[in-house]
């Protein structure tokens, strides 16, 4: 049992004890280590302004890349394990990294808050990357925010900004002495206790359902990119904190014939990656989700537990035979008892689980998309990228053809941002299988919208304007299906 977080910053072995493990890293690097190139200026995870270099290494991912994340919204506690390089380090001696010298001669900077995250994110893409085109560069920077500089200048640079071998941040810094360091670390339990709040970072599965057990009202610590923000905004830390970070079989992503099985600590970067081909749709509408900055750290699972009604993934996992596996302390107190829960029973009501005391999220399954289904996912929201739904929805049908007419064999909707969890409308459902589907039935089913969803008023939007945007979801869909 360890009573330190153990990171290397910059390539310095660090161990971190107490209070500041449980601070938000971004504060920690500037009040503590007098890292100040580190900004905080949203801390909602947001703007970028606090991005840092990260990886984790394991016995399974050895030599992982180094990926840009938010450090305004992460306990140095949820980095333990972990490599960080700060804008600080990238600059090698008195010479500028890549990213810094296309900055400074294209003119990206003006103010100077937000350079140092579009610094970082910008080197982070050079490790994947030989160069960057326009578009690609965009993609990378969708996390960061520029209120004076206005974007073209950056974009210049980051087309400017030729990858330098010899200036990798991971050739730098990735020693193999320090990662088998972090590994043999990463095999013993963590737990920071000060006088509010009891963290526990266990290395086993066994150990955390009986932390669970001893600590009924314990949360467990994901990403924290929502619980991160609360905290910023004021919130106290909660009492007992559970982070799964340290349990191996928790980054594991298996296909079980058509079914992929993602556990929880497996990003939504990771996630996108793993249902490439498996789940096209799926795949395409990650782009939609959350920055890079974000999609490196946040998981499915978290994404699940969360238990938002407007969760992004949930409408897509409801309509593709999502489960979820828990595990919680078995009766003798020796073992990890185990079960599924199918998505459509996972949810009771507002931010309520069919949770039993004591259980955890360890899991997420799904089914791939079959080549005869007809699978589109819709997000209404107010900003194109990156923003919260006001109205989501996820459309499959699984259909075949007799000459010119479309009869559904098997029909799934769901919907995100209508009620107080997200739906599968089984109403729908029941009227369209094994019917012919044409634009008098597609009517039916809009008029079946109007009448049975009965959405909550809110800041980003009405009933009555929810309504209205579900059922043109669902007409753009059945036009698409009718059209071929």
């Amino acid at each position: 049992m360890r009573d330190y977080a153990l990171i290397y910053l910059n390539g310095v072995r660090r161990e971190v004890r107490g209070s500041d493990a449980l601070l938000m890293t971004a504060e920690w690097l500037r009040k503590e280590v007098g890292l100040t190139g580190t900004k905080i200026v949203c801390a909602e995870g947001d703007c970028g302004a606090c991005s840092v270099l990260k990886s984790f290494p394991t016995a399974q991912n050895p030599e992982p890349p180094f990926e840009a994340m938010n450090s305004c919204i992460a306990l140095v506690a949820q980095l333990d394990g972990s490599f960080l390089v700060t804008v600080e380090g990238i600059q090698e001696g008195n010479e500028l990294s890549p990213a810094q010298k296309a900055m400074k001669e294209c003119h990206g900077s003006q103010c100077g808050y937000c350079t140092p995250g579009f610094v970082v994110a910008l080197t982070g893409a050079l490790e994947k990357h030989e160069t960057l085109d326009a578009k690609t560069a965009c993609n990378y920077l969708t996390g960061n925010l520029c209120r004076c500089t206005g974007y073209q200048p950056i974009i210049e640079a980051a087309v400017k900004a030729n990858k330098n071998p010899n200036q990798s941040i991971f050739k730098r810094y990735f020693k193999k002495d320090q990662s088998q360091d972090l590994q043999k670390a990463q095999k013993s339990s963590l737990r920071i206790e000060t006088s509010h709040t009891k963290f526990f970072a266990p290395a086993t599965l066994l150990e955390a359902v009986q932390f669970a057990e001893e600590n009924p009202n314990f949360e467990v610590l994901g990403a924290a990119t929502d619980w991160g923000v609360q905290t910023n905004k004021g919130k106290p830390l909660p009492q007992a904190l559970l982070s799964l970070h340290l349990i191996p079989e928790l980054y594991e992503t298996k296909e079980d014939g058509k079914t992929l099985v993602l556990g929880a600590r497996v990003s939504f970067a990771k996630a996108r990656r793993a249902v490439e081909k498996r789940n096209p749709e799926f795949s395409n509408f990650l782009d939609l989700f959350a920055s890079p900055q974000i999609k490196n750290v946040a998981t499915l699972v978290g994404n699940i537990a969360n238990a938002s009604p407007i969760g992004d993934s949930l409408p897509f996992l409801l309509v593709s035979e999502g489960k979820v596996k828990v595990a919680k302390l078995s009766k003798d107190k020796k073992r990890v008892e185990t079960r599924e829960i199918p998505m459509t029973e996972l949810y009771l009501g507002y931010k309520k689980l069919a949770l039993e005391a004591g259980e955890i999220i360890t899991h997420v399954s799904f089914e791939s998309t079959s080549s005869e289904e007809t699978l589109r996912l819709y997000k209404v929201s107010q900003r194109k990228d990156l923003d919260i739904s006001t109205v989501s929805g996820a459309f499959s049908l699984k259909t075949k053809k007799e000459g010119k007419k479309i009869f559904v064999e098997e029909a799934k909707l769901a919907f995100g941002g209508v009620a107080a969890t997200p739906i599968r409308f089984t109403q729908a459902e029941k009227v369209l299988n094994h019917t012919e589907f044409n634009p008098s039935k597609a009517e039916e089913i809009l008029r079946l919208i109007q009448k049975e969803l009965k959405p909550l008023n809110d800041l980003r939007g009405s009933a009555s304007y929810r309504k209205v945007l579900a059922a043109n979801l669902f007409k753009k869909y059945s036009e698409e299906v009718l059209s071929g």
